[in-house]
């Protein structure tokens, strides 16, 4: 797992726009085939190849950060951003099991409490503190 301290934007120049065009055409053409595939005689319509297509997007981008957070090769990346689109939001779950058993420091997030309810409960103790006078 790389621990390079990249910002999201510098993230971005990595695969520059036409690497991400890239990504959105594959996630589109993947939802494509699945509307098409899941059609089962049913006329086609324009609502809901869109809504396929919308959601296959995001799939396809979301994984396409996963694969390059994990610094997996651009070809490979397209490949399974393809096969993640085409699954659609089943994707999303595993992509989460994904992170979650690999990344440390998410576990480490989760656990912890944030600095909000850290600073509430300081102002809970300071305020029982001051009744209790």
């Amino acid at each position: 797992m790389p621990s390079d301290t990249l910002s999201f934007l510098q993230r971005l120049q990595e695969y520059g726009i036409l690497g991400y065009a890239w990504i959105l055409l594959v996630s589109f053409w993947a939802g494509t085939a699945k509307y098409l595939t899941s059609l089962n005689g049913q006329k086609p319509t324009i609502f809901g190849w869109l809504s396929e297509t919308c959601v296959s997007g995001f799939v396809g981008i979301i994984s396409a950060m996963t694969c390059q957070y994990y610094q997996l090769d651009f070809l490979l990346t397209s490949a399974i951003t393809g096969i993640c689109a085409h699954n659609g939001t089943r994707s999303l779950y595993l992509i989460g099991e994904i992170l979650k058993k690999n990344t440390t420091s998410l576990n480490r997030i989760a656990s912890e409490p944030t600095a909000d309810a850290t600073l509430m409960a300081k102002r809970k103790e300071q305020d029982d503190e001051k009744h209790d006078k």
